[in-house]
């Protein structure tokens, strides 16, 4: 069985390669470069925001744990 816990990650670089690819088709015409440059730079821009939303809900869950437990109950 395949583990399902990074698939949220294949996702996001599925889409950001499609929006990526349509949007220097767009842009571009039919230009096969473009078009996977747009693509590449789809899949980056997809990276970076799962980089950015894992450092959230790393920094969300160490916050949460450093909270005494006297406080969390008020």
């Amino acid at each position: 069985m395949f583990p399902i816990s990074g698939l949220h990650v294949v996702v996001i670089m599925f889409t950001g390669y499609l929006v990526g690819f349509a949007t220097f088709k767009a842009l571009f015409g039919n230009s096969p470069v473009m078009n996977a440059a747009g693509g590449i730079l789809g899949v980056v821009g997809g990276m970076l925001m799962e980089t950015v939303l894992f450092i959230i809900r790393s920094s969300s869950k160490e916050l949460s744990s450093s909270v005494p437990r006297s406080k969390k109950l008020q």
